[in-house]
């Protein structure tokens, strides 16, 4: 049986030219083992690739021949990608970033990103058997019909390497995991606006070529606007699940909008880093192991309280008047609406609140932060009212909403007389006195009056007159305490209630028909 091997992948991050990276919101591939690779080469450092890991192979004249596996140049490993070219003696040029491998029998865009992910995702590690299968895949991809896997010339050469069936069952998989996966990563930043005082909660979604969910990348996340206090929030660390997700929390100390930024480490390249020959016809080479880092970011807000105060104005007002309410917001300053309701009436300040039925309810845009005096609302009853005011929130300000500046609303109260037109002398008469208007039950000391007696009806209500006060719970007709009535002539009814705190005080109209009483 043949020995069961484990493919193992390297992780590093090289930088290349900032022009050469794509913009894209991308994340790498998680990876078995951690190896670090060397700095790029000096200037002036030897050119030329020599064997690095891998199997000795029989030569046939071409780059092809006499090895399967990777080469090194300097410390970088590179892997020939030109197999029908001589091979390389004179050494390389510089590097090339490309995604578009040029010539005639030209390898497809899709082959050649599929190429650079294996290359950059197992391309790094020194181990003879996975440097033979990157070799042999990537030939796969790159090298044309007769390199192909199950080709005469590609079979051959894994046929001649020192454990072939592993090596066919690694480029087994590596060409399975290309195909699936390769192509730009894409990565999206998914924060969750929060309140000042809690936490901004960001997810970093991480997507292969293919739009798969990619597990294992190393995140790391920041939020270099995080506040006054804390300039920068994080770094946080996180590394994606088998959703291609990962979850971290950011503290929002400061209200307004933040930046979150997430660096991906470990992104498989979906382009290549060619070094060409320095002489013609003599083959070309791929770096192994190279990865990028994406940085995607999005913007979010922490949302942070409103002061709002009231001012009823007026505070005291009789029904049938306006009322109004004043209310001072300051917020984040951006535009939003408010809404003013006046509640009641109730009978006492203590016992006015906001749950109770709204006599009006008016809106008011808010322009800015700063005092707004509501539409005016027309009370018909008396009675102690209360304000309510509600302010929208943004997208940086919590909605507000407050309860208060009572209005003392005065009603008009009302009182009308019924007496008897005609009485004997000596008879004892009395009226029918009805009293209106009240908010709320008394008590109120309602009195009635009567004057006379007169020579005739027109000089009613002058002159002297004889008072009674009665004590009266509320509104309702009752009977008025009684006069003996001794001389003849006219006599004139008139009653009168005093104001109180929600009422004001009202009088009947004196002479008017009904209200004056014939003595003969």
């Amino acid at each position: 049986m043949p020995t069961t091997r484990t493919i193992t992948t390297t992780t590093t991050i090289r930088t290349g030219r900032a022009a050469l990276i794509a913009p894209v919101l991308a994340l790498v591939l998680a990876l078995a083992t951690l190896v670090a690779l060397p700095a790029p080469r000096a200037a002036g450092a030897d050119d030329r690739a020599e064997r690095w890991a891998g199997f000795r192979i029989p030569r046939t004249g071409r780059a092809a021949g006499g090895w399967i596996g990777g080469y090194r140049l300097d410390d970088t490993p590179v892997f020939v990608i030109t197999p029908r070219r001589r091979p390389n003696r004179a050494g390389f040029g510089s590097v090339d970033a490309t995604s578009d491998l040029r010539g005639t029998k030209r390898p497809s865009g899709a082959a050649t990103q599929r190429a650079a992910w294996i290359l950059s995702k197992y391309g790094a590690h020194k181990d003879a058997v996975q440097a033979a299968a990157v070799d042999a895949a990537v030939l796969h991809l790159l090298g044309g019909r007769a390199w192909r896997f199950g080709a005469r010339r590609g079979a051959a050469r894994v046929r001649a390497s020192g454990d072939p069936a592993t090596v066919r069952r690694y480029v087994r998989l590596m060409l399975r995991g290309s195909r699936a996966s390769a192509g730009p990563y894409q990565v999206s930043v998914e924060p969750t606006s929060a309140d000042v005082g809690g936490v901004t909660g960001v997810t970093v979604r991480v997507t292969d070529g293919h739009g798969g969910p990619v597990g294992g990348l190393p995140v790391t996340v920041t939020s270099p606007d995080g506040g006054t206090s804390q300039p920068v929030a994080g770094p946080l660390e996180a590394v994606t699940g088998d959703d291609g997700r990962a979850v971290v929390r950011l503290a929002a100390p400061l209200a307004g909008w933040r930046t979150v930024v997430a660096e991906v480490g470990q992104v498989p390249l979906h382009w290549l880093r060619v070094h060409g020959a320095d002489r013609k016809r003599q083959a070309s080479v791929a770096e192994g192991g190279v990865r990028r880092t994406i940085v995607a970011s999005a913007r979010v807000a922490v949302r942070g309280p409103q002061s709002l105060t009231l001012a009823a104005d007026p505070t005291v007002l009789v029904t049938g008047s306006p009322a109004r309410v004043v209310a001072t917001i300051d917020g984040d300053g951006s535009s939003r609406a408010a809404t003013a309701s006046l509640h009641g009436p109730f009978s006492s300040a203590a016992a006015a609140h906001c749950g109770g039925p709204a006599a009006g309810t008016v809106s008011m845009p808010v322009l800015d932060d700063g005092a707004y005096a509501s539409p005016s609302v027309t009370p018909s009853a008396g009675g102690y009212y209360v304000w309510r005011v509600a302010v929208d929130g943004t997208d940086t300000s919590v909605p507000a909403a407050s309860c208060g500046a009572p209005v003392r609303v005065r009603g008009r109260s009302t009182v009308a007389v019924s007496a008897p037109a005609t009485a004997a002398r000596f008879d004892v008469v009395s009226a029918r006195v009805t009293l209106a208007g009240l908010p709320f039950s008394g008590p109120v000391d309602v009195t009635t009056s009567l004057y006379g007696p007169y020579g005739t009806a027109s000089e009613a209500c002058t002159g002297n007159h004889r008072d009674v006060v009665q004590r009266r719970p509320g509104n309702g007709t009752f009977t008025s305490l009684s006069f003996q009535v001794e001389e003849p002539g006219w006599y004139a009814w008139r009653v009168s209630a005093p104001e109180g705190d929600l009422w004001l005080g009202s009088a009947s109209t004196c002479g008017a028909v009904g209200t004056l009483t014939q003595v003969p």
